[in-house]
């Protein structure tokens, strides 16, 4: 961070515990089978926060742990990123956060379950209670699994502060579809984009379009990803398409966490959305590579060496 930014980013979003099982075999339903189950830390919001801590953003988070050992488990693994996890609420009740994912033999899901019940627990009054240190942050950061009243309720209280989003999918962003224009920073992906325009996106053109849309409402950065595709991003002047090099993708999950991590890097450290979406970019092709949702190897340094590498392709 250079001396200007002296504040920290704070983040309102879901926090929940990760578990994994894979088979060793073709499933059995409705049978045990053999293979191997993994648990992590893990939720938008809280993905979020952790990436950008390790890009040297000071980090703060607001979200609900349950009062049981998940939640100690979750608390920890989070201060062990260096996020700031004085802001969190234990409820008294409920249990943590948990999404349980069953894989195949190939890695594919086959089901899932979550259970996310203690973050409809976050209300306006948590929101008020944090305004001081809310209102010394230099960016807000919120994910749509938060309940809408409380996203309603802190786009106006803190308008003054620029607010990213994460639309994370399109049943939840459906319910911002309203406020899209009390966003600073939005990065929906091309289906949450044509829901929240109502432009069906099939070129360039209506990319664009669907780009002026959101910018003309209020949003002042646009990033619609498209997965291997690359980036479109708009803010009113700029405006372009960028993709990276093709990779062998190791795992999908975490990117888009990346992503808005490099986002924010960008809007508070370097000079515009063209270097801000080179920047995204990288730090999610890093989370690319990786099997876990979080790469041990996003940080500063290695963000800027891959990028001086991309640069040195180019020439």
């Amino acid at each position: 961070m250079t001396p200007k930014q002296k504040h920290y980013v704070f983040v309102i979003g879901g926090a929940n515990i990760d578990l994994q099982g894979s088979s060793d075999n073709p499933l059995l339903l409705k049978d045990s089978n053999p293979g191997e189950i993994s648990m992590s830390s893990g939720g938008v919001g809280r993905n979020i926060a952790e990436n950008m801590s390790r890009l040297g953003i000071p980090t703060k988070i607001f979200s609900y742990v349950g009062s049981d050992a998940l939640g100690n488990f979750l608390i920890e693994s989070t201060q062990k990123a260096n996020v700031d996890t004085s802001y969190i609420n234990r409820h008294p009740t409920l249990p943590t956060s948990q999404y349980l994912s069953v894989l195949d033999d190939n890695n594919d899901m086959l089901v899932s379950i979550s259970d996310m019940r203690i973050i409809n627990e976050m209300s306006i009054d948590d929101i008020r209670s944090r305004s001081n240190v809310l209102n010394q942050s230099s960016v807000i950061v919120i994910d749509t699994n938060v309940p809408i009243d409380v996203i309603k309720y802190v786009t106006e209280e803190f308008s003054h502060i620029p607010i990213f989003l994460d639309t994370v999918s399109i049943a939840k962003a459906s319910k911002i579809k309203h406020l899209i224009g009390k966003f600073h920073t939005v990065k929906p992906n091309k289906l949450e984009s044509e829901l929240i325009t109502g432009i069906k996106i099939t070129d360039q053109s209506s990319m664009l379009s669907a780009a002026k849309n959101m910018f003309d409402k209020g949003c002042k950065q646009i990033f619609i990803t498209l997965g291997e595709e690359g980036v479109f991003y708009y803010d009113g002047n700029d405006y372009g398409m960028f993709n990276q090099k093709k990779i062998d993708v190791v795992s999908a999950n975490g990117a888009g966490d990346a992503f808005v991590a490099g986002m924010v890097y960008g809007f508070l450290n370097l000079n515009g959305i063209k270097e801000t979406v080179k920047y995204a970019s990288a730090a999610a092709l890093i989370a690319l590579k990786s099997k876990n949702t979080i790469s041990d190897q996003l940080s500063l340094e290695n963000v800027e060496l891959l990028l001086k590498e991309q640069s040195n392709e180019a020439k």
